[in-house]
C-alpha cells in the first residue's frame, strides 16, 4: 500500500509557484497619480494648481508689442580714470617719519591735503663738509662786506648813494646764503601730503624707512570717480548710443557715454563711460560709491541702447528659460491652471529686461516670476 502511494505521487506533475513579485498570473493595476498635483502633460504643457501657483509666487504680465530701442551687450571693466587714481611718492631721498607712527592702511580713507609723512633729507659726510666750508667762506666775505658798508656810510655825501646801496644789498645777500646753507647742513625736512581724496589701495612704507626719490608710498583710488571701459567691433556704434547701464547684484547703475579712442586696440574700438553719481539727503557721492562696492578691474556687462527702434514685447530677463533642446523659451498662461512653453527670439533691452521680437502674440499672459521653477516640473 505504501509502495503504491509513493508511485502515484511520483507520477503527479510537479507544481511550481512563483515567488513574490514574479507571479504573472495576477498583474497589478497601473499606479494612480494625484490628478491635482503639478505635472507635465504629454504635449509638453504643464498643469499647475492654483495652490501651487500661490506657493511659487508665480506672476504673469499681458504681452503687448511696442516700439523699443534696439540694444546690444558690450563687455568691459571698471577702470580708474586719470582723476580717480593717485600715487603718493617720495620726491627726495631721506628717512621717512610718520606723524601717527604708521601710514594709512588698505581701506582707510585719505582726504586731499592730509599730512601723510615727513622725509628728513639724506646727506653724506662729504656733502656736509663742503657745506660747512662754504659757510665759513661766506662768513669771511660777510665780514669784509660789513666793513665796506661801514666805511661807505661814513663817506655819505662824498660817494654816490648807489655804492652805499650796493654794499648794503651785498651784506643782506650773504646773510641769506649763510642761513640757507645752515639749514641744509642740519638736515632739511620735506612734508608729504595727499594730492587727492580717496581710499588706500596699497601701502608700501613704514616709519623710519629709508626711501629714495620716486619710491611709491601709497596708492589711492576715489570710488566716486571710477569709469567703465568697453570695446566694440562696430565703428558706427559710438555715434548711435542713446543710453547705457549695467547691474551689480540687484542694483542697476546708469552710465554716461564720454567718448571713444581714435585708435583700435586689438582690432576693437575702446569706449569710455562715466558713472554719474548724484548725492541725496541720505547719502553723499562718496558713501553711495562705497556702498555699491565698485572696484577697479571688475568685469561688467554693459547694455547699450541705440537710437534705432524695433518692435517687441518688454519682459524681465529672468522670464527666459531653456527647454530640453536648449532653445530659449517663455511660459504662457493658456488657462487658469494650464501653461505652455513658447520658443521666442529676443534682444537685450537694458540691464534687467529683454525685448521679445518673435514667438508671442498680443494679449497673451507671459510668466515673469518663478519661470525657472515652472520649467522644472516633470
Amino acid at each position: 500500500m505504501i509502495k503504491r502511494l509513493l508511485l502515484s505521487l511520483a507520477l503527479l506533475p510537479c507544481l511550481s509557484f512563483a515567488g513574490p513579485g514574479h507571479d504573472h498570473g495576477h498583474d497589478e493595476g497601473p499606479t494612480v497619480t494625484d490628478p491635482n498635483s503639478p505635472q507635465r502633460n504629454p504635449d509638453g504643457s504643464v498643469f499647475l494648481p492654483k495652490q501651487t501657483q500661490r506657493f511659487m509666487r508665480l506672476r504673469t504680465v499681458v504681452s503687448e508689442y511696442q516700439v523699443l530701442p534696439r540694444s546690444l551687450v558690450l563687455y568691459g571693466r571698471i577702470v580708474a580714470g586719470s582723476n580717480a587714481g593717485s600715487k603718493v611718492q617720495a620726491l627726495q631721498a631721506g628717512r621717512l617719519s610718520i606723524p601717527n607712527e604708521f601710514l594709512p592702511i588698505v581701506g582707510n580713507r585719505v582726504e586731499k591735503g592730509q599730512l601723510l609723512a615727513k622725509i628728513t633729507l639724506a646727506q653724506d659726510a662729504q656733502e656736509n663738509t663742503l657745506q660747512e666750508a662754504e659757510i665759513a667762506d661766506l662768513r669771511e666775505q660777510l665780514k669784509l662786506a660789513q666793513m665796506e658798508k661801514e666805511r661807505l656810510a661814513k663817506l655819505t655825501g662824498a660817494v654816490a648813494q648807489r655804492k652805499i646801496d650796493a654794499a648794503t644789498s651785498k651784506v643782506s645777500g650773504l646773510r641769506a646764503r649763510i642761513r640757507a646753507l645752515g639749514k641744509g647742513a642740519k638736515g632739511k625736512t620735506d612734508n608729504v601730503y595727499a594730492q587727492t581724496s580717496g581710499i588706500v589701495t596699497g601701502s608700501y612704507a613704514s616709519n623710519g624707512q629709508a626711501v629714495q626719490a620716486g619710491d611709491l608710498l601709497l596708492e589711492l583710488i576715489d570710488p566716486a570717480k571710477l569709469q567703465v571701459e568697453a570695446v566694440t567691433f562696430d565703428p558706427s556704434l559710438p555715434s548711435n548710443i542713446d543710453q547705457a547701464g549695467f547691474s551689480i547684484g540687484t542694483q542697476r547703475i546708469a552710465l554716461r557715454y564720454q567718448g571713444r579712442s581714435p585708435q583700435l586696440r586689438q582690432q576693437a574700438l575702446p569706449l569710455r563711460f562715466a558713472i554719474p553719481f548724484v548725492a541725496d539727503d541720505d547719502e553723499s557721492v562718496e558713501e553711495k560709491a562705497e556702498r555699491l562696492g565698485l572696484v577697479a578691474g571688475l568685469p561688467v556687462q554693459i547694455t547699450v541702447q541705440t537710437r534705432e527702434k524695433i518692435k517687441g514685447v518688454a519682459v524681465p530677463a529672468k522670464s527666459l528659460v531653456r527647454n530640453s533642446s536648449n532653445q530659449t523659451t517663455v511660459w504662457v498662461k493658456l488657462a487658469p491652471e494650464h501653461y505652455e512653453s513658447r520658443v521666442v527670439r529676443f534682444q537685450p533691452l537694458d540691464a534687467e529686461h529683454v525685448s521679445i521680437t518673435d514667438g508671442l502674440n498680443d494679449g497673451e499672459r507671459v510668466v515673469i516670476h518663478a519661470a525657472n521653477l515652472l520649467n522644472q516640473i516633470r
